[in-house]
């Protein structure tokens, strides 16, 4: 699996995952903010984001227009973890993720959503 590039505001759970991820020699990476990230898609080459629907929420012109500007963002598949109803305009969305989630199983998750499509 590539890049994960989880943007999620619980710093927490956001750790938690990451151990997880790094345990099993997975690439992770994580934002709390989706102000001026932009450029992280650019650099990192995620395989796909995960991106929280309340830190969305915090937002969401910000993340709108970062997410129109980039075409390569736009190509990227997309989990949703629990989405807000104006998170519609995602193209690429691969599903849904509802909290609480388990650490442990998401990877092998993560993995079947990005092996179905």
């Amino acid at each position: 699996m590539g890049l994960v590039l989880w943007i999620d505001q619980n710093t927490f759970a956001t750790s938690l995952i990451e151990r997880v991820f790094k345990k099993r020699s997975l690439p992770f990476y994580t934002i709390d903010s989706v102000k001026d990230f932009s450029y992280l898609v650019d650099d990192l080459h995620p395989q796909v984001i995960v991106l929280d629907g309340e830190t969305y929420a915090r937002d969401p012109q910000t993340f709108q227009d970062q997410y129109s500007a980039s075409l390569k963002m736009q190509g990227i598949p997309f989990l949703l973890l629990d989405p807000k109803e104006d998170m519609g305009f995602v193209k690429n969305k691969l599903g849904e993720l509802k909290k609480p989630l388990e650490p442990f199983e998401l990877p092998e998750m993560i993995a079947k959503f990005l092996s179905a499509n």
